[in-house]
């Protein structure tokens, strides 16, 4: 017996893909490898996830300034070398650290590419500090509580007692 061909059925098809929403990095970062690559960073991704590879304590005070790597004509080749900008407050901190930075860039990277980390002191423009919260506008303090907070600012010096007495007016208004 011959099947005959009937008709033939074609598939459903679909609406055509939207684009979908991608993060800021992924499109960023290939835009900056060529320039952060001069610096000597393999990555641009190393800036973005630097907090995460030196930790919170040294992340506003410290910044990777480049990888230099070794001479093709360095006979024994060895391991690049990270050299970081750090602000001399907590420099001795970080060089007791430094052999966790290197094995944390190393594992970012995906293989032994650092060997060794120098630390260079200089200081470091913090981020954007958030200026101090003021007690709000039409909150007072009890002038009781102001009185005796005066009286015990008074044997002071003036100008740690005039920082003591804003202080307390902050709290006392809010609390």
């Amino acid at each position: 017996m011959i099947a005959r061909p009937g008709p033939q059925k074609t598939p459903p098809t679909r609406p055509a893909a939207r684009p979908q929403a991608r993060p800021i990095g992924e499109l960023v970062g290939p835009t900056l490898d060529p320039v952060v690559r001069k610096r000597g960073l393999a990555k641009a991704d190393i800036l973005a996830w630097w907090p995460d590879i030196v930790g919170q304590a040294y992340a506003g005070k410290t910044r990777p300034e480049r990888i230099r790597w070794p001479r093709a004509s360095d006979p024994d080749g060895g391991a690049a070398t990270l050299i970081v900008r750090c602000d001399p407050s907590v420099a001795l901190q970080l060089a007791h650290e430094t052999g966790q930075i290197r094995e944390r860039l190393n594992r970012f990277l995906g293989f032994q590419a650092v060997g060794a980390v120098r630390i260079v002191q200089h200081p470091i423009a913090s981020a954007i500090e958030e200026p101090p919260e003021v007690a709000p506008k039409g909150s007072t303090a009890d002038p009781d509580d102001l009185a005796m907070l005066e009286a015990r600012l008074k044997p002071l010096d003036e100008p740690l007692a005039q920082s003591l007495k804003a202080l307390g007016r902050n709290v006392l208004a809010r609390s």
